[in-house]
């Protein structure tokens, strides 16, 4: 920290000593006043932007049975995608409870690896090809997309000391990407984080 205190004084003084040395009655406007015009174009009229939010004191409690999750979507033949692109949905869920009153919905972020082919797709390990993972809303044909917010779900308010509770409800299932599809383990894993409104 000393030698960034040190340093940054001398460089200040240098700019002022160059101005001076070289700065003539004839050179016109100092190089320390520019006009932002010149290089930044004309300036026009501005305005303001305005940022809104709030941090609650307290968020909603994961259910246990949420926090992590295996969701089986089954086995498949390879020669069944040849007349279809997508398997039957398999349903699951996330809920929340113990939620403060400040919170009156709830979302869910649903994150991980994209498929290549096809970017609304969650990406699978393994030796299979051609296929990702498809996510639906609870109506099962609005998609949720890797990386967007789903649908907010409203709070059920609790009662006495209990906080509020929400089940968020989706469906997954495979879906082909379009590329040659090759048999084996289809795995995949989706971290998701809470949305609160």
């Amino acid at each position: 920290m000393k030698i960034k205190n040190s340093v940054l004084p001398v460089f200040l003084a240098g700019l002022m000593t160059s101005g001076a040395a070289f700065a003539t009655p004839t050179d016109g406007a100092s190089p320390m006043h520019t006009n932002p015009g010149a290089e930044a174009g004309t300036q026009g009229a501005g305005g303001e932007v305005k940022f809104t939010g709030e941090i609650t004191d307290v968020s909603c409690e994961i259910s246990a049975a949420s926090k992590s999750q295996t969701v089986d979507l089954g086995k498949w033949a390879k020669s069944y995608f040849e007349s279809r692109t997508e398997t039957t949905q398999t349903p699951f869920k996330i809920s929340v409870k113990n939620c403060p009153q400040s919170v009156a919905s709830v979302a869910v972020l649903f994150d991980g690896d994209k498929d290549s082919s096809d970017s609304t797709l969650l990406k699978t390990t393994g030796t299979a090809t051609g296929v990702g993972i498809k996510l639906y809303e609870s109506d099962r044909a609005t998609p949720v997309a890797i990386g967007s917010i789903s649908k907010p779900v409203s709070v059920t308010a609790g009662s006495g000391k209990d906080g509020g509770s929400a089940d968020l409800n989706f469906f997954a299932d495979y879906k082909s990407d379009g590329a040659a599809i090759a048999a084996g383990p289809a795995n995949a894993t989706s971290n998701f984080v809470m949305v609160y409104n």
